[in-house]
């Protein structure tokens, strides 16, 4: 009490106005203080406008009771009156205050003073009731209760809230909505088809950024629909979206509205029971316009967010969606169909599209940005555009919410730098947030594969499985290729099988049981799977393209070229389609590859390089997407190093440092240079500098050549070895101009060394590869044999 009485004193001894200063001032901290609480504790959100008007109600209490209380300080402090009596020196009862009523003074008689207080008093009741009320001790004590109050009221409603009492109960807390249970957002409904779409489209990145539900995904609500036989572009109405929700055992389904209202819109949201229909939760909000339709979403969103079980300060904390997102509705509503596009129909030439026209509409919507260039990346096209839009996502990454920024963050690092050590720990914080975040544990698993730990890249392709296998095949699919990375190869026949059962009409895992197939070494198999997938995607002219470069490869591998130039042709011919010019070149390099490493035949090569390019000149092509290095390779391998050179040079000054130290190929062409001039161990220092990333088998053909070169049997041995040995689904692609040399080249070291079993077992399978090879290289098939035969005559 003695801090009041302080207090009390030392607003006594201010003026009204330095008062006013004083209550203005601690209103302003006190709201401050309001609004830290009401972010970092998570108060809801009427505590602020409550204590708002606690501060207005106190302003005028304040200043009556400064008013007063400074008039009855100047009555004490000021002279008794023209009749006073003068001081008469310094004798006590001399300054004795008397005040004489007219008469009394003309009279000379003097009224007792206790009997003039009492007068006083009764003439002037109202000031003395004002004085004993308005007192300071009675305004402060007033604004703590007042504060007590609202923190007890705060306390009341935060325990109802959470314990799943009365009113305030949240839906989580009453047992109707299970916690980090999985919820159907349906499609908006509204007059305007392309309003609802971009409606839903921001009600769901809202939604998205919940801790106490999860988003089922457009690939999920798709799977779904296959299921119940309905198409893949089904509207998603409340109605159905119930429907698929008590089929596939879904929480919840959160439905909403916007329809036109004036000149403003009128928005509802609904939380819904999957099973009975009825309504959880509700809420309203307006627009005045069609510029406050972002915020109105973004206030219904977290309305109902905040009634399912959300703590305060999650949704406190999250960016407002006009920021996260774009606040161009149309921008907004091709970023949803692109999404729809590349998820649920795999349908990327449309989503790229889309994504294109929605970045043309906002340069700065750094959603679309990352999403076409995850979709360029995963379809290992257009490298430069995909590298710019994961470039500008990540500009931008402070318009995305904190998931969002997350990936960007991880994308970049994974696949714009190729630093994947600095993408794990996004990743690593969206698995705080979310441990069942599927997509963050598939790219750590990617990024973990980068750095040669299939281990852990397996590890989290099954907990990606785990957390979410009925709405994404993408985890199973890469869980498929690790485990052959691992040499696992009938775990993963087995999660190839899951795979089919659960996405039956998935393109990438016929894709993945054609690869699997010529992994194990029976192209028969794989030739009839690529047909197969051609056959499921007929029109679709990506899956031509692939399809014709597996059929290629399959009867490249077995020496059968008169058919694989026949597959390369029509593949360059569907990415020309497709306006894809270094996807095209690539396609045509194929055949100048195998005339270089197979036939030996550098006049052809030479020949068939210089139509490519004629073809698909270089200039006319993005820088990042013209394969310099592959050139400068094939150069150097036939025999012209200072050609090689030139396009390196060329390289080196149109692409950034930071591209080209993680390139491995551009090492792989240092070392192929060195080779050409002799310079072997200058070439073997470059092989193994390029020994990094995903491609354990990389390096190794180029290294086994060096020491061939250089005379080095045995480890020319080891190393072709070795790459014979590596199990990995890249190897598909490389096999075609590599196996049959190297069974071949194997046969001839061993049997130099004198070790005539070994040159037997690799005669043998080189014999058996190309048994049905095309009649130019059954010489060399012929000569395998003789020797077969001469050496087991030779040695009985």
């Amino acid at each position: 009490m003695s801090g009041l009485k302080q207090l009390i004193h030392e607003v006594h001894r201010r003026s009204i106005w330095q008062v006013v200063g004083i209550y203005l001032g601690a209103s302003w901290m006190a709201l401050q203080v309001v609004e830290i609480m009401t972010q970092s504790v998570g108060l809801p959100d009427w505590v602020q406008p409550f204590a708002i008007v606690l501060l207005v109600i106190g302003f005028p209490i304040v200043l009556g009771t400064a008013f007063v209380q400074e008039g009855m300080g100047s009555r004490a402090d000021a002279p008794a009156g023209p009749l006073a009596a003068p001081h008469a020196g310094d004798d006590p009862e001399s300054r004795q205050i008397t005040e004489l009523k007219p008469d009394e003074a003309a009279s000379g008689a003097v009224e007792d003073p206790e009997v003039q207080a009492g007068a006083m008093a009764e003439a002037v009741p109202e000031r003395g009731t004002r004085h004993r009320v308005l007192t300071w001790r009675n305004a402060l004590l007033g604004g703590v209760a007042a504060f007590a109050f609202l923190g007890v009221a705060t306390a009341a409603y935060m325990t109802m809230r959470t314990v799943g009492i009365g009113p305030a109960a949240t839906l989580v807390a009453k047992g109707a909505i299970d916690e980090r249970a999985v919820v159907i957002l349906a499609d908006f409904g509204s007059s305007d088809s392309l309003l609802a779409r971009a409606a839903t489209e921001a009600f769901r990145v809202d939604l998205s950024q919940s801790d106490v539900v999860r988003l089922a995904k457009p690939s999920f609500v798709a799977q779904a629909l296959r299921r119940m036989e309905r198409p893949a572009n089904s509207v998603l109405g409340a109605e159905l979206a119930r429907e698929i929700a008590q089929r596939e055992g879904v929480g919840a389904v959160i439905a909403g509205e916007i329809n036109p209202a004036g000149t403003g819109f009128v928005l509802t949201g609904q939380v819904l029971d999957p099973a009975e229909g009825t309504v959880l939760a509700s809420h309203r909000e307006t627009a005045a316009d069609s510029s406050e339709i972002l915020p109105a979403i973004d206030n219904l969103s977290k309305k109902l967010r905040e009634r399912i079980g959300e703590s305060y300060a999650s949704i406190h904390a999250d960016e407002p969606l006009e920021r996260a997102t774009t606040a161009n509705l149309e921008a907004l509503r091709l970023y949803s169909q692109a999404v729809e596009a590349a998820e649920a129909r795999a349908d990327v030439p449309r989503a790229v599209a889309l994504l294109e026209e929605a970045l043309a509409l906002d340069t700065a919507f750094a959603m679309a940005w990352r999403k076409l260039g995850v979709v360029l990346m995963n379809r290992q096209q257009q490298r430069t555009r995909a590298l710019e839009a994961l470039e500008k996502a990540y500009e931008h990454r402070d318009r995305l919410t904190k998931r969002e920024r997350y990936f960007a963050t991880a994308s970049w690092f994974q696949q714009g730098t190729r630093e994947p050590e600095k993408a794990i720990p996004a990743y690593e914080n969206l698995l705080e947030m979310d441990p069942e975040d599927d997509w963050a544990l598939n790219n750590l698993g990617v990024a973990y594969l980068q750095l040669r730990n299939p281990d852990r890249a397996a590890e989290h392709y099954r907990r990606a499985v785990e957390a979410d296998s009925a709405s994404s095949s993408l985890p199973l699919s890469n869980l498929t290729g690790a485990l052959v990375g691992q040499g696992k190869l009938e775990e993963a026949e087995g999660t190839l099988d899951a795979h089919r059962r659960l996405f039956p009409e998935d393109a990438a895992a016929y894709r993945n049981g054609a690869v699997l197939a010529s992994v194990r070494g029976d192209y028969e198999a794989a030739r009839e799977g690529w047909e197969d997938l051609r056959e499921r995607e007929t029109g679709n002219l990506f899956w031509r393209a692939l399809t014709s470069g597996g059929l290629a490869a399959a009867a490249a591998t077995q020496g059968r070229l008169e058919e694989a130039e026949g597959h390369w042709a029509d593949a360059e011919a569907a990415d020309e389609q497709r306006g894809l010019a270094a996807e095209a070149l690539d396609d045509a390099l194929a055949s100048v590859w195998y005339d270089l490493v197979v036939r030996g035949d550098e006049a052809q090569a030479a020949v068939r390089l210089r139509e490519a390019l004629e073809s698909y000149p270089l200039e006319e092509m993005p820088t990042l997407d013209r394969p310099y290095t592959q050139l400068a390779t094939l150069a150097a391998i036939s025999g012209q190093p200072g050609k090689a050179r030139e396009i390196l040079s060329e390289y080196e000054q149109e692409v950034p440092e930071l591209i080209r130290g993680k390139s491995t190929s551009y090492r792989r062409a240092l070392g192929s240079i060195a080779a050409a001039e002799a310079r072997y161990e200058e070439a073997v220092a470059e092989f193994r500098r390029s020994d990094f990333g995903p491609c354990v088998h990389c390096a190794l053909p180029g290294l086994a050549d060096v020491y061939d070169r250089a005379g080095e049997r045995d480890s020319a041995i080891a190393l072709r070895e070795r790459y014979l040995a590596t199990s990995a689904f890249g190897r598909t692609f490389w096999d075609p101009t590599l196996l049959g040399p190297a069974l071949e080249r194997l046969g001839q070291l061993y049997d130099e060394a004198g070790d005539r079993e070994k040159a037997v077992e690799y005669y043998a399978r080189f014999v058996e590869l190309w048994r049905d090879a095309d009649s130019e290289l059954q010489p060399r098939v012929e000569a395998a044999q003789r020797r077969i035969d001469e050496i087991f005559a030779e040695t009985g």
